[in-house]
């Protein structure tokens, strides 16, 4: 039997003006390749428009759209059909992050100050940024004790 989580509550990710310089070195890319073909270098216009359309690919697969906290897991939507699941079974805590961060990052911003790492007692931590911390952290701890409530009325 498959169940649906409801939706209890979306963030949306912090992208700060460093990582949206960054974003931009495909169309870097772009600028290159066509003055590689003003300057009739057919073949390295077609190695940079080659290696501006993956990186875009890349870019649009990798980097977060949305953080969705649902009833029983938190749900990072990136572009298209990838997302990235925790479950609330894997999940010990979340806090904001003290010093150094290591597992899985979602890159949005360099800064630590809006941060959230997510502890699983299985697996990496997980690293995104939220718009919104305290909202975030407010509402998935609320999540995380409603499920954690739910399953040991279920078990016991």
């Amino acid at each position: 039997m498959y169940i649906v989580d409801s939706l209890v509550y979306q963030d949306t990710p912090r992208y700060d003006v460093y990582i949206k310089a960054i974003m931009l070195l495909p169309v870097f890319f772009v600028l290159m390749g066509t003055y590689s073909l003003i300057t009739a270098q057919t073949e390295a216009a077609i190695s940079v428009f080659a290696a501006a359309l993956l990186m875009a690919a890349i870019y649009w697969a990798i980097l977060p759209r949305k953080y969705l906290i649902l009833d029983s897991r938190i749900r990072i939507a990136l572009g298209g059909p990838f997302s990235f699941s925790i479950p609330f079974s894997n999940l010990e805590t979340a806090v904001e992050p003290r010093g150094a961060t290591f597992g899985i990052n979602f890159p949005t911003c360099f800064s630590s100050q809006r941060a959230v790492s997510i502890v699983r007692k299985k697996g990496w931590n997980v690293n995104i940024t939220p718009t919104d911390r305290n909202l975030f952290l407010e509402n998935l701890n609320k999540a995380l004790n409603d499920w954690r409530r739910s399953a040991s009325k279920a078990g016991g």
